[in-house]
């Protein structure tokens, strides 16, 4: 089991990594790995000036399950019809599991059908939950 300061290590490492990639400070945002969280992993998080963001449960794309179980088909079927208005979308770029990839054959008919359906996307700095999170933060 990790300390408050082993949890707030591991967060602040994954934002400095991003930050040496892209040269810009991330929001201090987190996602847990697999979206688990603990009451003592989001109090350490909070004390360390981090704030935890899952996605919605209809925002799950299903992107890491076995193509062999879920189609690309499905997949897409099933979140053109489940995704709502301020939903909050997870999905992985490339993953092991599926032998079918999911971005090339979902991802774009994915973001047309939603926009089909009315929808627009924006960033978690826009969303109005953590906008005000975006602001500077010095650390």
């Amino acid at each position: 089991m990790l300390s408050a300061a082993e949890y707030c290590a591991e967060i602040a490492r994954a934002a400095d990594r991003l930050q040496a990639l892209t040269g810009r400070a991330p929001l201090p945002l987190f996602r847990a790995p697999g979206g688990k969280t603990s009451p003592r992993l989001l109090a350490s998080a909070r004390a360390c000036g981090y704030t935890h963001v899952g996605w919605s449960p209809t925002g799950f794309l299903g992107d890491e399950l076995a193509s062999e179980q879920v189609s690309n088909a499905a997949l897409l079927r099933r979140a053109l019809q489940s995704v709502r208005s301020g939903d909050i979308l997870l999905a992985h770029l490339g993953i092991w599991s599926r032998k079918d990839p999911w971005a090339p054959a979902v991802l774009e008919p994915l973001i047309v059908g939603l926009k089909q359906r009315g929808f627009c996307f924006r960033t978690l700095r826009e969303h109005p939950d953590y906008a005000a999170l975006a602001a500077p933060a010095v650390r």
